[in-house]
Order: structure tokens, then sequence, then C-alpha cells
């Protein structure tokens, strides 16, 4: 089964390190523990809301891990072998659990796009109220965790500078530029499963208007 970086349009979370030197503020939001909304609300000086680009389920089959036509129907289908690939070997999920799919702009109360980030977390281990109000909300996720008091630890996977893509307009940079970003796993620390992984891009403007 072949797994690529980018797919058309579902989340490209790429676990490569990269090694263009960043200033020591893009390293201190990129390397830090911090929630991202709130990083974002002090280096702007905005009040930060998510806007949901897309927030879809992925259920775990055969047919799904091995399908016969890759690329599926549609010009702008999502990989969802690669997708599946990632829950299996960072997720630890299996044929039978159900990935839940989100990407997400981190907007201004200026309109502004300052982040981008795509979350891929297995849905029956999210608590039942933050599953339901992921799909019917625009809360971000950390936010959603931290109200239903559920203990989580980040694991660091990848922070550098990134290629965006389709993000890219959004955060006022061209397609094939490069941003900075960073790839972490969410960790339920109750039991030790991992919960999600996320991926977040920032729009040079945050430090650009920060320094």
């Amino acid at each position: 089964m072949r797994r690529r970086g980018t797919s058309r349009q579902g989340p490209a979370i790429v676990l490569k390190h990269r090694a263009q030197p960043l200033g020591r503020l893009e390293q201190l939001v990129l390397r830090g523990d911090g929630l991202t909304t709130t990083a974002l609300e002090i280096l702007t000086g905005r009040t930060i809301t998510v806007r949901v680009h897309s927030h879809w389920r992925l259920p775990l089959h055969d047919e799904i891990m091995y399908p016969a036509d890759e690329f599926y129907t549609g010009l702008d289908a999502p990989d969802l072998s690669w997708l599946a690939a990632l829950g299996i070997d960072h997720l630890d999920a299996a044929v039978g659990d159900e990935l839940l799919i989100r990407d997400v702009l981190l907007t201004g109360d200026d309109g502004v796009d300052y982040a981008a980030a795509a979350v891929v977390a297995v849905l029956d281990r999210l608590p039942a109220s933050v599953a339901r109000d992921l799909a019917s909300t625009d809360e971000p996720i950390g936010r959603m965790l931290a109200a239903a008091r559920v203990p989580v630890s980040r694991e660091l996977r990848d922070w550098g500078m990134r290629r965006l893509g389709v993000r890219g307009a959004s955060l006022g940079v061209d397609a094939d530029g490069m941003t900075p970003a960073r790839t972490y796993l969410m960790r339920l620390v109750d039991d030790g499963r991992p919960l999600c992984l996320i991926t977040e891009w920032f729009a040079p403007r945050v430090f650009e208007e920060s320094s």
C-alpha cells in the first residue's frame, strides 16, 4: 500500500524532520507544550476561533486498508488508504475502529487566518461529549479535552518548515511555499493509548507581526 504525504483534500501529515533554520520565536511556538489557540492569541492580540473546513469519519475495514483502486472516485477525494495507515501506524487503530478527520483554520476576530490544523483521532477513544462537540461546534480539541477534564500528554513528533499545499492561499503563502509547522501526538494519560495526531501550520504573518 502506497503512503503519500499529501492528498488532494485530506490532511497532509508527514512525520519527517525539517532541517531549515528557524528563529527563537518560531521554535518557542513549535516546540512548546502550550495550547495553540492561546499562543496565537498572545502573539496576534486577537481572539482566535476555529473555522471547520472539513469534518468526516473514516471506518477502518479491509476495503479501505487494501483497496482495489487506491484513488477512489471523485477528483477531490482524499487518500483514504493513506489516512487508514496513519491511524494504524501512529494511533494503534485497527480494523473495526473509526477515525475522526477534522481540517480547520484558526482565525482571528479581524477575519485573518493565522494557522491551519489537521486532526486525525480514534473516535471511540474520545469522551462522548468531546466527540459530539467536535461534530457540532467550532471549539478546538485541546480546549474541549481540558473542559471535559480529560488528561492528555503531548509528544512532539516533528517540527520545522513544511509545504502548505492547498492551505497556502488561506495563510498567505504560495501552494509550493514553506511555513513553520509541527506534528504532535496526544496520548491519554489514564491508559497511555494514542488519542489523536495533530499537524499545525502557522502563517508567516504570526511571527512577522510579533517580531
